[in-house]
């Protein structure tokens, strides 16, 4: 009896092992991407966006949420291209300030991830904006982190840069910026 016993553990364990090397494809370690073999962490969108508005407290200028339409005409990203989205702009035109996070849906992260930066490059192209958002619009960034795709536009620059000049204040944009993308990269560490 007890050999049977060793007999059909034995027999598991190496069922488990087969299991486990058929979830590879049957390519070896050094065929796989490291896309692949990451593990796609999963974040809620809205903890990311309150820590971010938590972040730049008063500051955080963005007060107008958009809705899903207002995202496409926008951005250009359609509804079936993501699962979720947070996306706030100012409601007073002369401020630029916005924020955006998607988790786009399987397959969709490189076209979200596209449309963002497609939408950043329109802005910085832009020379019809207000001086006082040339630098917000140069310092800001589209983030990507698997299938979470962000555009942050936080980084309004300090007086004190203004006056300053021109890459004084750009500088001083970035840092505020980089507030944000700080917050963000901390979801997924």
């Amino acid at each position: 009896m007890r050999k049977k016993q060793i007999i059909a553990i034995f027999a598991a364990a190496v069922l488990g092992a087969a299991s486990l090397t058929a979830c590879t494809g049957g390519q070896s370690g050094s065929e796989q991407t490291q896309a692949e073999t990451e593990v796609q962490k999963i974040v809620n969108l809205e903890d990311i966006h309150t820590a971010i508005k938590e972040a730049y407290g008063e500051n955080y200028v963005p007060n107008s949420a958009l809705d899903a339409e207002m995202l496409e005409a926008l951005t250009g990203i359609k509804a079936d291209q993501y699962t979720e989205f947070f996306a706030e702009t100012p409601m007073i035109s002369t401020f630029v300030e916005t924020v955006i996070g998607i988790k786009a849906s399987e397959g969709n992260a490189d076209k979200v991830e596209e449309a963002l930066n497609a939408y950043r490059d329109n802005l910085v192209k832009d020379t019809m904006q207000y001086p006082m958002n040339v630098p917000k619009i140069q310092a800001s960034q589209v983030v990507r982190h698997g299938d979470y795709i962000f555009f942050v536009m936080l980084g309004a620059p300090t007086d004190e840069s203004m006056e300053e000049g021109e890459e004084a204040a750009l500088e001083s944009a970035k840092e505020n910026n980089q507030k944000a993308i700080d917050v963000i990269d901390g979801f997924f560490k």
